[in-house]
C-alpha cells in the first residue's frame, strides 16, 4: 500500500529545528533529518519538512492571531514545537518565576487551540533536557537567578500537564537525553550535539507513525481532557 504524502512544520529555536531539519534543508546539525529517516524507515511514505526559527509561545501566538505565521500559510497536517526558547527566557520575564510558567502556559494553550482551529494539525512538543555540563548547582534554596536545568524542570512539568488537558503529545528530549547517556547528547545547556539531535529527531518519527502517518490506516486523534469540560 502506498503511504501517506506528510508535510510536517517546525516551529521553534535551534534545539527542536536542528533535531528536524537536515544541513541540505538547512539545519546545522544533522546529515538525515526527519525526512530521510522516514523514507529510510517507510520507503512508501513522502514526507515533506518545512521550518521557522522562532522565539517563544508567546511570539508565534501573537504570529497565528494575526495571520503571520508561516504555518497558517503551509498547512501541515504535523507541527513540532519546543519549550527550549521559553526556558531561556523564563528568568527575564519582569515577574515571579511561577507567574512567568503559568504566562507561558496559557500562551502555548493559546496556540495549540490555534493551530487546531485553523490549520487541523497534529501538535508535538518537545520538552527540554534538564543537563546542563557547566552547572553544578546542589541547594537551590533562595537563590536570584533560577539556573536553566530548575528552568526546564519547571516547564517540562507544566509541559505534562498540557499535554493531559490538549491532548497534545510531548517528545520526551529530556528521557532520550537521558538515555543517551547526558554529556553524549548536549553541548551546552539546551544545545544538542548531533546524536542528540539525531536520537530526538528519532523519536518524532516514532510518534508520528504511532498516529498512523506512514500507514493507510485511520489517524489517531488527538482529544484531551478539556474536551470534555463543560
Amino acid at each position: 500500500m502506498a503511504g501517506r504524502k506528510l508535510r510536517l512544520f517546525v516551529s521553534g529555536g535551534p534545539d527542536i529545528v536542528d533535531a528536524v531539519v537536515s544541513r541540505s534543508e538547512g539545519g546545522a546539525k544533522l546529515v538525515r533529518g526527519i525526512r530521510e529517516l522516514a523514507s529510510s524507515s517507510f520507503p512508501d511514505a513522502e514526507v515533506e519538512t518545512l521550518y521557522e526559527r522562532t522565539g517563544g509561545f508567546a511570539d508565534l501566538r501573537v504570529a497565528l492571531e494575526t495571520g503571520d505565521s508561516r504555518i497558517l500559510d503551509e498547512q501541515p497536517q504535523v507541527v513540532v514545537l519546543s519549550i527550549g526558547s521559553d526556558v531561556l527566557e523564563l528568568d527575564g520575564m519582569g515577574t515571579s518565576i511561577e507567574d512567568g510558567v503559568r504566562r507561558i502556559e496559557a500562551d502555548l494553550v493559546a496556540v495549540i487551540d490555534l493551530i487546531k482551529e485553523k490549520v487541523g494539525a497534529h501538535v508535538l512538543v518537545a520538552n527540554a533536557s534538564t543537563l546542563d555540563p557547566i552547572q553544578s548547582t546542589f541547594n537551590y534554596h533562595d537563590i536570584d537567578d533560577e539556573p536553566v536545568s530548575l528552568r526546564a524542570h519547571r516547564l517540562d512539568l507544566m509541559l505534562v500537564g498540557v499535554s493531559h488537558t490538549e491532548g497534545i503529545s510531548v517528545i520526551d528530549v529530556d528521557r532520550k537525553i537521558a538515555e543517551l547517556g547526558g554529556v553524549t547528547g548536549v553541548l551546552a545547556a539546551l544545545d544538542y550535539s548531533e546524536a542528540g539531535c539525531r536520537i530526538i529527531a528519532e523519536e518524532i518519527v516514532r510518534v508520528i507513525e504511532d498516529y498512523g502517518f506512514f500507514d493507510d490506516r485511520p489517524l489517531l486523534v488527538q482529544v484531551g481532557a478539556s474536551a470534555g469540560a463543560s
